[in-house]
C-alpha cells in the first residue's frame, strides 16, 4: 500500500494544528492533528497525538480522536493510514 504524508502548514487557535494531506493508493484524504511535546495519558496509544481528524475528499469522516476515540478507522487504508501517523508523528 503506497502511502504518502504531506504537511501543508500549521495554525493556531488554542492549540497548535498541523494540517495535511494524504495520499493512499491515489485516495485522497485531509488530516487535522494537535500533539503534545511530551507523550500523555490522552494521546493516541499514551503518545503525542491528542487530536486527529481525517477525512476522505467527499467529506466522509475516517478518523475522529479528541482525547479519546469518538470514530476509530474501518477500512484498510484508514488503517494504514493511521498506522503511518502513529509512527511518524506520535
Amino acid at each position: 500500500m503506497e502511502i504518502t504524508i504531506t504537511d501543508i502548514g500549521t495554525g493556531r487557535a488554542l492549540n497548535t494544528w498541523t494540517i495535511m494531506v494524504a495520499m493512499v493508493n491515489g485516495k485522497r484524504y485531509g488530516i487535522q492533528m494537535v500533539r503534545f511535546d511530551e507523550p500523555s495519558q490522552y494521546g493516541i496509544r499514551n503518545g503525542r497525538i491528542s487530536k486527529l481528524f481525517m477525512r476522505t475528499t467527499d467529506g466522509s469522516e475516517v478518523i475522529n480522536y479528541d482525547r479519546g476515540w469518538d470514530q476509530r478507522p474501518t477500512t484498510a487504508e484508514g488503517k494504514a493510514l493511521l498506522k503511518e501517523i502513529t509512527k511518524k508523528f506520535n
